[in-house]
C-alpha cells in the first residue's frame, strides 16, 4: 500500500461511538473516506479492541483503490521524468523513442512497449522501436502488411483506442495470434493511435505477457499522454532533420557560388589581359582608345558580378555601391589628370538587368569626360548624382569642362542606345560645363 499504509487512526475513529468497541475481541465493520493528495480514498475497514486494550484497525477492501492511487503517483513521476529527459531534446530519434518506451513500460507495468509507423497508403505498419522491459533491450523491428491482417487494419482505421484484455480469445486479435502474439507470449495489449497534425501516423502498443488485464481508463489516459509525447518527439526530429538538410544544401550552394564567382572573375581578368595585349599592337590612338573603352566595359561587368555576389538578394544589386566601385577605379586609373570626383548618391537597389545597363551608361559618360580631361591636362571636376524617388531613379553626371562636339558625337551613340534600353532618353545640359541626365523606372 506504500505511502497510504499509514492512515491516521484519529481520523478513522472520529465520530465513532465509544460504546461500540468497548468489548475486547468485538469486531465492527465501517467505511472510511478521506481526501488524499491524488484523489478520494474510500475503503471498508474493521476495528476492534485487543486484549491489551489497544485499538486495532484493519483495511478489508482497499487494494484496488490503493493501486489506482499508487499508479497515479507513478505515472505522474514518469511524466515528469519524460519532460525533464535530456535524451528527448538532444538524442537521436531512436534514442528518444527508446527512452519514452522505457519510462512508459515501467509506469504501465507491462513487458513490452513498441512504437509503430504506418507505411504509405496505409498498406503496412513497421515498428520503429520495440522495447522489452524484462531484458531492458530493444528487440528486432518488424513489419506487418495489410494483406496479412486486413480486419485488424480496418479496425486501426477507426483511429480509436483498441484495448484487448485477452489477446488469445478476443476476435479483434484473431489475425495476430499466429506469428505475433504466440511468438512474444502476449496475453493483453493496448493500442493507442499516434497523431501528427491531426492525422494518425502510427501506434504505440502496450503489451502484457503475465495475465489477462483489463485496461482501465487511467491506463488509456496515460497511453494517450505517451502517444502525444511520441508525436511531439517525431515532429521535433523531423524539423531538425529538415533544418540540417537545408543547412547542408545552403553550404553546398555557397561553395558552388564561390566557385562560380571565382571562375567568372578569372575569366573577366583573362579577357582584360587579352584586350590589353591587343591594344598594345594598335597602330593609332583611335584604336587604342577603342581597346581601352572595351576593357573598361569588361571591368564594369566584373564589378557588377562582384556586387551581385555580395548582395543578399539573388536578383538585385546595390547600385550605389556599384557606382562607388566604378569611381574608385577611375581615381586609380586617371590619377594623373588631377580630376576631382564628387558623389551624391542615394541608396538604390536595381535588378541585375537594369543595373548592368545603367552601369554601362555611367561608364560610357565617365570615360568620355575623363578622356577629355586627360586631353586638356587641366584640373577639372566631375560630379555624379544618384537620386531615387518612389519608383524612379535619376542619374546625373556633370563635368566642369565643355565636351568637344566631335568627341561627343562619336562616343555618345552607345549612351543613347543604353538609355533606350532603360525605357528613357538622354538629356544634355550645357550650363557651366556639360551634364548628362538619365531618368528611368526601377
Amino acid at each position: 500500500m506504500g505511502q497510504y499504509r499509514n492512515l491516521h487512526v484519529s481520523k478513522l475513529l472520529a465520530g465513532f461511538p465509544d460504546h461500540l468497541y468497548t468489548a475486547a475481541d468485538s469486531v465492527f465493520p465501517f467505511n472510511y473516506s478521506d481526501q488524499l493528495q491524488n484523489g478520494n480514498f474510500n475503503v471498508q475497514c474493521k476495528i476492534k479492541r485487543g486484549k491489551d486494550g489497544n485499538l486495532l484497525v484493519s483495511i478489508v477492501e482497499g487494494d484496488v483503490q490503493l493501486k489506482q492511487l499508487r499508479d497515479i503517483e507513478t505515472r505522474k513521476n514518469a511524466a515528469e521524468n519524460l519532460l525533464r529527459s535530456a535524451v528527448l531534446g538532444s538524442g537521436t530519434l531512436e534514442e528518444a523513442l527508446t527512452e519514452i518506451c522505457r519510462i512508459a513500460a515501467g509506469a504501465m507495468e507491462v513487458a513490452r512497449v513498441n512504437i509503430w509507423e504506418f507505411g504509405e497508403g496505409f498498406t503496412s505498419i513497421t515498428s520503429l522501436v520495440n522495447f522489452d522491459s524484462r531484458s531492458k533491450e530493444l528487440l528486432p523491428n518488424a513489419t506487418l502488411y495489410r494483406y496479412q491482417i486486413p480486419k485488424y487494419f480496418s479496425l486501426l482505421e477507426t483511429e480509436e483506442i483498441i484495448p484487448t484484455s485477452d489477446a488469445l480469445t478476443h476476435p479483434n486479435t484473431e489475425e495476430l495470434r499466429t506469428g505475433y502474439i504466440d511468438v512474444y507470449g502476449i496475453r493483453s495489449l493496448l493500442d493507442i493511435p499516434v497523431r501528427i497534425d491531426g492525422k494518425m501516423t502510427g501506434l504505440v502498443c502496450f503489451e502484457d505477457t503475465k495475465t489477462i488485464r483489463d485496461w482501465l481508463p487511467g491506463d488509456q489516459k496515460f497511453g494517450l499522454f505517451i502517444a502525444q509525447v511520441i508525436a511531439l518527439t517525431i515532429e521535433s526530429s523531423r524539423r531538425k532533420k529538415t533544418q540540417n538538410d537545408l543547412e547542408q544544401i545552403l553550404d553546398e550552394k555557397r561553395i558552388l557560388l564561390n566557385e562560380i564567382h571565382r571562375r567568372v572573375r578569372n575569366n573577366f581578368a583573362l579577357i582584360q589581359d587579352l584586350i590589353r595585349a591587343e591594344a598594345g599592337r594598335a597602330q593609332d590612338t583611335y584604336h587604342q582608345e577603342l581597346f581601352v573603352d572595351l576593357r573598361n566595359r569588361i571591368n564594369n561587368l566584373d564589378m557588377l558580378q562582384r556586387q551581385l555576389y555580395q548582395s543578399e538578394k539573388v536578383d538585385r544589386v546595390n547600385f550605389r555601391d556599384l557606382i562607388l566601385d566604378l569611381v574608385a577605379g577611375y581615381r586609380a586609373t586617371f590619377s594623373g589628370t588631377q580630376t576631382d570626383f564628387i558623389t551624391t548618391l542615394d541608396q538604390c537597389e536595381l535588378n541585375v538587368a537594369k543595373a548592368s545597363i545603367a552601369g554601362l551608361f555611367v561608364n560610357e559618360i565617365m570615360m568620355m569626360m575623363l578622356s577629355e580631361c586627360a586631353r586638356l591636362k587641366t584640373k577639372e571636376q566631375i560630379s555624379i548624382r544618384l537620386k531615387k524617388s518612389n519608383i524612379r531613379v535619376q542619374i546625373y553626371i556633370h563635368s566642369s569642362i565643355t565636351i568637344d562636339a566631335q568627341s561627343e558625337k562619336v562616343r555618345m551613340l552607345t549612351s543613347f542606345e543604353l538609355a533606350e534600353k532603360l525605357g528613357s532618353h538622354l538629356e544634355i545640359d550645357r550650363t557651366k560645363g556639360t551634364g548628362y541626365s538619365l531618368n528611368f523606372e526601377i
